[in-house]
């Protein structure tokens, strides 16, 4: 009898301490929230996530759902993604198509806690989303002017919801949007210095209209149109697109076309496609790739240094002068 007892009280020591370990781990951001009393922001992924950082300072625990090389146009949330914006006061996401999948859509769509950046700079006539095949370009971060009215109205959802740290928000809004605007017109300055018959960008996937409306198009390109001959890439809006031998020759063409001699990889999608244009241009025209790779629908270090780097490396690349 008293070896059952024992047997029986190992059992319960045991799933007493399994439980008490399950609970530690399920519950760490609402234990951490009782203790700092700080509410929650989650962005759905880096380029947000590092500007609501900026914003709210200390003030509020900021985190992230879509980080580091990961996909946002295919992610499909996992454990804890759950608990994440079951915790979280506010939840900002991009929009447009970006948050597309089947899992993620279940828990933005009609929730009063979702903050869409790209949907509420369209209902205020900020700008008109570009199309490809009738499918929206999500990827307005690429273009800083854009991305800064963006960061107004994260600072504004903030203020309203956070009405005790409306001086902080404003002050923190204050001084980023100021950087942002000298990193917007320093990438003009050395974009723009890239000769004119050399501005034209062949990248991995099809994330830089914005950008290239923006920097790499002459003015009159950017009202008429023409500045979408600035750009091309073998694969869509998404890099789960299918590459058909049609696109390739597309590609093919437009470097022929506009005597491209170098095209820019992607640091997240696999090199095949461009390497594979590279060498059906055969040896009537020289094209490389070029020596570093572009970020678009994710970050290195930080969304501005991320930025800093495909303005460089495209200036660099493409013939043109790194201001200081």
């Amino acid at each position: 009898m008293n070896r059952i007892r024992r047997v029986l009280t190992m059992i319960s020591q045991v799933l007493l301490s399994c439980l008490i370990s399950c609970v530690a781990s399920g519950c760490s951001f609402s234990l951490k929230q009782e203790q700092e009393n700080k509410p929650y922001v989650l962005s759905m992924n880096r380029m947000i996530h590092d500007c609501v950082s900026r914003i709210i300072g200390d003030k509020l625990h900021a985190i992230v759902l879509i980080d580091g090389s990961l996909d946002p146009h295919a992610y499909e949330m996992v454990k804890g993604d759950e608990d994440k914006m079951a915790l979280s006061s506010l939840i900002f996401c991009n929009g447009l198509g970006l948050e597309h999948s089947l899992s993620l859509r279940k828990h933005l769509e009609g929730n009063p806690k979702v903050v869409n950046i790209s949907a509420l700079l369209v209902e205020k006539g900020v700008f008109t989303p570009l199309e490809e095949d009738g499918i929206y370009d999500p990827h307005i971060w690429m273009d800083l002017g854009l991305w800064i009215e963006g960061v107004q109205e994260i600072s504004r959802k903030l203020v309203m919801h956070f009405p005790d740290w409306e001086k902080e928000i404003i002050e923190n809004t204050h001084k980023l949007v100021q950087e942002m605007q000298e990193l917007d017109v320093w990438a003009e300055k050395c974009l723009q210095s890239i000769p004119e018959d050399r501005r034209y960008l062949v990248s991995g996937h099809n994330a830089f209209s914005y950008f290239t409306k923006r920097y790499l198009a002459t003015p009159e390109e950017g009202i008429s149109g023409a500045w979408k001959e600035r750009c091309i890439s073998p694969e869509g809006l998404s890099p789960e697109a299918q590459i058909s031998i049609r696109d390739i020759m597309l590609v093919v063409d437009y470097i022929h076309k506009h005597g491209v001699e170098v095209v820019f990889p992607e640091d997240t999608l696999n090199q095949d496609a461009l390497k594979k244009i590279v060498s059906c241009l055969g040896k009537g025209h020289t094209v490389r790739l070029a020596k570093g790779a572009l970020y678009s629908d994710n970050v290195d270090t930080d969304y501005f240094t991320t930025f800093k780097h495909n303005v460089s490396l495209i200036t660099k690349e493409l013939g043109g002068i790194i201001f200081e």
